[in-house]
């Protein structure tokens, strides 16, 4: 059922473009992770909100979510162009040109001579999406280092520098950086942000990665306790979000306290204290307070504040955006007061609040999910299995290389455009159910839902359709 000669034939015949198309792939998908920078990113998928272009770069501020774009446009498009042509090449070209006649010319039946050059075809898509996977996951890593652990951001990598620290080992105990005043300099810097800001951003990163680790133990040790039970993996896990809400859940979990301090570099005593004073929530109510008391919405008092206090200082707008503790210079501060009617400290306790949101939203787009990645690149390797299926079988039906080339090629490229016109158009969404990409559901696999049975049913359209093009090609009269 399987020959090398054919097997290696096909290599030769079809390696190059393999080669190309994959080589080509991950050099975009390469540059996709190393040019992700979350600042720039989001405000491009801010800007795009209401245009036609909305749907397609609504994911850009994450790097999953820009991955996403690359998968669904980039990755789809240059699979296409390697089917239709590796699957021309493999049957009807030869049937086409003569070759076939002379390859079942010698003791080779011909379901051994289809079934190796469709193990060729799956086997070729299969690596190529396989590579692509391993290059997204090793660029990220040395990019953003957060695949095998958090993500590495610029101010950690300046305070281990001047703390002559590794920043793996910075970025794991963060509290040694508010320890250390030419480390809280050199990081706030790098973040663009004052010592004031920053030293809160700290705060908050140091309880969030603490809550990380707990929810992690907490999970553990309810996934031994409920072992023999009923429960699913969702009731089972606590997450760090869900821990955050409730802090109390892991006041009763040695291990899970043990843990949430050894990230905080507290005693498990000081950092159970810390948690009561966090269920108390005192703090945050003090800051809601303050915040309710604004004249108006703090998105357009900071609009109006950077307008004013821009002129103030004789600079940009974009560069008080880019860096808004310039806000707090005296003059600044003292015309953008004017310009809002806030007091210069409600004010400059807004700015700090603005300038720690975008911190802890900037570290959040660079988290990276492996299964995710993982299921992205299954879902485009199965989808891509699927419409070369189609060019298969026309290959295989078709005794003409324009013939098959109409119904191999057309049929896959409309529906790959069809998905491109639906993002364009929401009045356009009912063509979503002609076209194959539809079951590549993208959305659904970056927010964990159901995504597992439209890929079934890729999976089964290509196992029809390739077997069915064996049947065709054993039983069909050849012009030999």
């Amino acid at each position: 059922m399987f020959s090398k000669p054919i097997f290696k034939q096909s290599v030769r015949s079809n390696g190059a473009l393999w080669l190309v198309i994959t080589l080509v792939a991950s050099a975009l998908l390469s540059n996709f992770i190393i040019r992700f920078d979350p600042a720039d990113f989001g405000a491009l998928s801010s800007a795009a909100e209401g245009t036609a272009f909305g749907s397609v770069l609504s994911g850009f501020g994450t790097i999953l979510g820009t991955l996403e774009t690359f998968y669904k446009m980039i990755a789809i498009m240059l699979g296409l162009v390697y089917i239709i042509f590796s699957a021309n090449n493999l049957v009807v070209n030869e049937v086409d040109s003569g070759s076939m006649a002379y390859t079942l010319s010698t003791p080779i039946r011909r379901s051994t001579v289809i079934f190796t050059k469709m193990a060729y075809m799956i086997g070729s898509i299969v690596l190529m999406f396989g590579i692509l996977t391993g290059v997204g996951l090793g660029v990220s890593e040395l990019a953003h280092h957060n695949v095998s652990g958090s993500p590495m951001t610029e101010d950690v990598e300046a305070a281990a520098d001047a703390m002559d620290r590794k920043p793996s080992y910075v970025r794991k105990h963060l509290y040694m950086i508010k320890d250390d005043k030419y480390a809280m300099q050199a990081g706030a810097e790098a973040r663009k942000m004052d010592k004031t800001a920053y030293g809160e951003y700290l705060d908050q990163a140091i309880l969030r990665d603490s809550y990380k680790a707990a929810a992690a133990k907490l999970t553990d040790n309810r996934q031994d306790k409920y072992s023999d039970s009923d429960k699913d993996k969702d009731e089972i896990e606590i997450t760090e979000q869900e821990l955050a809400k409730k802090p109390q859940l892991m006041m009763k979990d040695n291990d899970a306290l043990e843990a949430g301090a050894k990230v905080t570099g507290q005693s498990v005593n000081s950092y159970r204290n810390s948690v009561n004073d966090q269920i108390k929530n005192s703090k945050n109510n003090q800051q809601k307070e303050a915040l309710s008391k604004l004249p108006a919405d703090p998105t357009v008092i900071l609009s109006t504040a950077t307008t004013a206090g821009a002129k103030a200082i004789h600079t940009s707008e974009s560069n008080i955006k880019d860096n808004m503790s310039l806000l707090k210079d005296d003059k600044a501060i003292k015309a953008a007061s004017k310009a809002t009617k806030v007091p210069e400290g409600q004010l400059k306790a807004l700015i700090d609040s603005s300038e720690v949101n975008a911190a802890m939203k900037s570290d959040k787009s660079l988290e990276f999910d492996i299964s995710t990645f993982v299921w992205l690149n299954v879902g485009a390797c199965l989808l891509i299995l699927g419409m070369g299926s189609i060019s298969f079988f026309a290959s295989t039906l078709f005794n003409r290389s324009n013939q098959a080339m109409v119904l191999g090629a057309g049929l896959p490229f409309a529906f790959f455009l069809i998905s491109m016109v639906i993002q364009q158009s929401d009045s356009l969404e009912n063509l979503k159910y002609f076209s194959l990409t539809t079951l590549y559901k993208t959305d659904e696999i970056l927010s964990n839902g159901d995504f597992g049975i439209p890929l079934l049913i890729l999976g089964g359209i290509a196992a029809v359709l390739y077997g069915t093009s064996a049947v065709i090609f054993c039983k069909k009269d050849l012009p030999l």
